[in-house]
């Protein structure tokens, strides 16, 4: 008999604020996900907010050390060689931690400038789902899922996870995801948050 699908095998991934109000405090939330056990941490602030997805990813090498940093990068008129050098200099901060996300054709384009790096291909049709390849040209389907609204949610998330096959889920940062990672044998009833949060 084949045992059940382990949903601890499920990496997570987390999708930071794309508008952030106060950089200090987004980058206390990057490293608190880090700490809680995020597996990686993606950065796609949105164009209005006029920041700058490598330099916020170089703040991120600089402050965390475990977790991958994943860029989701817009097409660019940027020059192949100083982007290039930008994807070597976050590499060595990162200690090989940088990772790249895009469509399938730009995807190829920005690899070729960041050998080593590992890579999320947005799969064509599914705008909320990506697969990390490897080295080895293995693919690792990662799927976008709301904010959990409490662990049972979260266990039931993970569990729909493994029995999609996905090897990891992309969730916006928030709240309870955090209080869930850090503590994730606590009951569902956290009147202490409560109580916290007024």
């Amino acid at each position: 008999m084949t045992p059940p699908p382990d949903p601890t095998t499920v990496k997570v991934g987390v999708l930071l604020a794309r508008r952030p109000a106060e950089l200090g405090e987004w980058l206390a939330d990057a490293a608190a996900y880090e700490a809680a056990g995020a597996h990686a941490l993606w950065v796609d602030p949105e164009p209005e907010s006029r920041l700058d997805p490598l330099g916020l990813l170089a703040a991120l090498a600089a402050l965390t050390s475990r977790a991958l940093l994943v860029a989701s990068l817009p097409a660019s008129d940027h020059p192949s060689e100083a982007l290039g050098r930008s994807f070597a200099t976050i590499g060595r901060l990162s200690h090989g931690r940088l990772a790249l996300a895009a469509e399938p054709g730009r995807l190829e384009e920005l690899t070729s400038l960041a050998p080593g790096s590992a890579a999320f291909r947005r799969l064509p049709g599914e705008p909320a789902a990506f697969e990390r390849l490897d080295e080895t040209d293995t693919a690792e389907r990662w799927v976008r899922t709301p904010p959990p609204e409490g662990r049972a949610a979260w266990r039931t998330a993970l569990a729909a996870a493994v029995t999609n096959g996905a090897g990891g889920l992309l969730v916006p940062a928030d709240p309870r995801l955090l209080d869930i990672l850090r503590n994730p044998n606590d009951p569902d009833d956290r009147r202490d948050l409560q109580l916290a949060q007024g």
